[in-house]
């Protein structure tokens, strides 16, 4: 599932750590809603999630600590592969339809949701392109030992390719190895950003690619997200 929901702005401005914002409306409302299933979504554990989403902010311009919105209004697009978390998520947002949430130095107020028309896909490849940036990362357990890479270097291509088949067999299962092996990745086009997330610099993609493998896994990257950091903010695709 798809949905989309419009956000207002009391004031102009957003701090650059957007995400974590957003984060922080998504656990508010799902716990408003359904504590139990707040509590296994982010209490049991570190499991790879199966949502993610993007904000789009229309004119905005990017200062040193803020982001500047003319029109007030953001766009939060989310998606999810998991039916069971789509009928949650809905329910939660629609739920806090009109709830204001208070933020730093601003209020923003959950206006409108719906649902959005999602594609199918018949064929063995497929072009995306990124909602959000794509996260290419090496990680071995804290901040302190992560490296972030570019999808314009061959090594930040190959560990991105490593990386969504790591994810591809944690969600399908070892029965499925073939197809994910057969999977590959053709970066069209790519630009470097660097977001703030959490107070810390994060380097992010947004590109255009082909990936090749079975319909079913295409799917599974069209409505769930691809790379690091997918359930905060980054690694949504949409089809070309």
């Amino acid at each position: 599932m798809r949905i989309i929901v419009e956000f207002l702005l009391e004031k102009g401005s957003i701090d650059k750590d957007k995400n974590r914002i957003f984060i922080s409306i998504i656990k508010s409302n799902l716990e408003s809603y359904n504590k139990n299933y707040y509590k296994k979504l982010f209490e049991s554990g570190t499991a790879r999630k199966s949502y993610c989403f993007a904000l789009y902010m229309k004119d905005a311009e990017f200062t040193r600590d803020k982001i500047i919105i003319p029109s007030k209004k953001i766009i939060f697009k989310f998606s999810t592969s998991n039916l069971e978390d789509s009928i949650h998520f809905y329910n939660a947002f629609l739920q806090n339809v009109k709830r204001t949430y208070k933020i730093k130095e601003n209020v923003l107020k959950l206006n409108k949701i719906n649902i959005m028309r999602e594609k199918k896909i018949y064929d063995n490849q497929a072009s995306f392109t990124s909602l959000s940036p794509v996260v290419v990362r090496e990680h071995n357990g804290d901040n302190k030992k992560t490296w972030y890479f570019s999808l314009n270097d061959e090594n930040g291509r190959i560990l991105f390719l490593n990386n969504l088949r790591i994810q591809l067999l944690e969600e399908f299962g070892q029965d499925r190895i073939l197809d994910v092996e057969e999977t590959k990745v053709e970066v069209l086009s790519n630009k470097n950003v660097k977001v703030k997330n959490y107070g810390i610099e994060v380097l992010g993609n947004l590109c255009k690619i082909n990936i090749y493998a079975k319909p079913y896994i295409l799917d599974y990257m069209y409505k769930s997200g691809v790379g690091g950091l997918k359930s905060s903010g980054f690694g949504m695709l949409d089809l070309l």
